[in-house]
């Protein structure tokens, strides 16, 4: 309310100020208008009077009827009382020794008719009624001058009062506008930094202490999100210990059954007949799809360690020489057995390359997207692997004919825990982890991973630096 006050007082301050000058205006209009009005009509009176006299003078020295020299008492009175009027205005102020030195002879002519009431209407009377009216005139038209006057200085005041407010509204929007300008800096600026701390936390960076600063609400806010951060970084911890625990658990008991499973297979416990050997493989695979899983939950988690310290570390960085097509190879070998039993047909073109890399991150990046082609793609159907090379980056294409990936999935796709449309012939569901740590491995060796739209099932295309290797 502070601020709102702040910005529409330059606004307050202009239209009182305009009221204020328009209200000393409007006063100034009426006094010169009742002026001018005033000075007129008793300007009207003292001509008129002065013929009334003249003509009442005139017949009473004639006809000797005091009643005509009552009527020229009258009009003296009147012509009197404009005269006194007159002097009384403002506005006739400058003529005040004009109208004295004015009623002054006119008081003398009438003490002269007055007194001399047997005596006839001589020329000198008539010189006098004749000065007179001369000088009435002059009188009058000596107002109409003065009125003429103020009626030019006015308008001059009314001009330079429209510039005044014009200046003073050019002066005083802007100093609002800069007023509400800060003010909505001074909100905006915390609900900024409130949007950037609620982006923080939604990317999982909980380590920066969030203070909003601003009005006491935005900072009761604040340390509410502060106290959110704390209770995300602790909830994130607790679960961070349970994936490592549970994987550390998990894996104990799983070498004991990929031992046993290995054992039966080697036949070590006894020759098995064919349906004891389909049984035991079904055992193996799953055994081996579970190691997986355990070992991505694993690597998740130390992403997510190694995140919090602001720089990625999936393993030790181990900078090797290696055929691409020999990794390649050695991806597919790992899945032989569950490309044979659902008869899939495997097609590579990969460009003979030796790459200096670190092998390791490249091995999970392949070996995640080969697992999830083989695991989607039907019986009888047909996985295409295609690797090159243009100028500095080598561009790894995986392609299935599986059911792909929907358009609503593609942005969730990288995200960790996050799975799609699980294939109904699959037995156990996937961690949701393998292309998030795929892609967190591309960015580790400064590539990427992009999903291609296709018509026919998925289409994965992996980029990375090519560093040609010296011999």
């Amino acid at each position: 309310m502070l601020g709102f006050t702040l910005a529409i007082l330059p606004l307050l301050v202009a239209f009182v100020n305009a009221n204020i000058y328009f209200e000393k205006l409007t006063k100034q209009s009426l006094f010169n208008m009742s002026q001018a009005v005033e000075t007129t009509r008793t300007s009207r009176i003292l001509i008129e009077e002065l013929a009334v006299m003249e003509r009442s003078a005139r017949q009473y020295f004639v006809l000797h009827d005091p009643l005509l020299l009552a009527n020229y008492v009258n009009s003296h009175g009147r012509f009197s009382n404009a005269v006194n009027t007159m002097q009384s205005l403002p506005i006739s102020k400058p003529l005040k020794l004009q109208l004295s030195t004015f009623s002054a002879q006119e008081i003398t002519l009438f003490t002269l008719i007055n007194d001399n009431e047997n005596a006839s209407f001589d020329k000198s009377m008539v010189d006098a009624f004749t000065q007179l009216t001369n000088q009435a005139y002059k009188i009058t038209e000596q107002n109409n001058r003065i009125i003429d006057e103020e009626s030019a200085l006015f308008k001059t005041k009314v001009t330079q009062t429209q510039r005044l407010l014009f200046w003073q509204t050019l002066t005083l929007i802007p100093l609002a506008v800069l007023i509400a300008g800060l003010i909505t800096w001074m909100i905006a600026s915390p609900i900024r930094r409130m949007d950037a701390a609620i982006h923080q936390l939604g990317k999982g960076d909980y380590e920066l202490a969030i203070e909003i600063n601003g009005p006491g609400d935005l900072r009761l806010l604040g340390e509410r999100l502060n106290w959110l951060r704390i209770a995300l970084k602790n909830l994130h911890q607790q679960k961070q210990l349970f994936l490592q625990q549970a994987s550390h658990e998990l894996k104990t008991p799983l070498t004991a059954i990929r031992e046993a499973s290995e054992l039966l297979n080697d036949g070590v416990a006894g020759k098995l007949n064919q349906t004891q050997s389909s049984v035991v493989n079904i055992l193996r695979e799953n055994s081996l799809r579970l190691q997986k899983m355990i070992e991505n939950l694993l690597k998740y988690a130390e992403i997510q360690f190694n995140s919090s310290e602001n720089e990625f570390n999936l393993l030790e960085p181990k900078i090797t020489q290696q055929s691409l097509k020999t990794l390649v190879s050695e991806v597919i070998n790992t899945y032989a057995l569950t490309i044979s039993h659902k008869k899939i047909n495997v097609q590579t073109s990969i460009e003979d390359l030796v790459l200096t890399i670190d092998i390791q991150k490249l091995q999970t990046i392949l070996d995640n997207l080969i697992s999830n082609a083989i695991k989607f793609t039907p019986a009888n159907g047909r996985i295409i692997i295609l690797a090159r090379h243009r100028k500095s980056l080598v561009t790894i294409e995986i392609k299935d004919t599986g059911p792909g990936i929907k358009e609503n999935h593609v942005i969730g796709a990288f995200e960790p825990f996050y799975r799609g449309e699980q294939p109904k012939s699959s037995l156990v569901a996937g961690s949701g982890l393998g292309l998030f740590i795929a892609k967190e491995a591309a960015m580790a060796l400064k590539g990427e991973i992009k999903i291609i739209p296709s018509q026919l099932g998925a289409h994965f295309i992996v980029q990375i630096p090519f560093t040609p290797s010296v011999n």
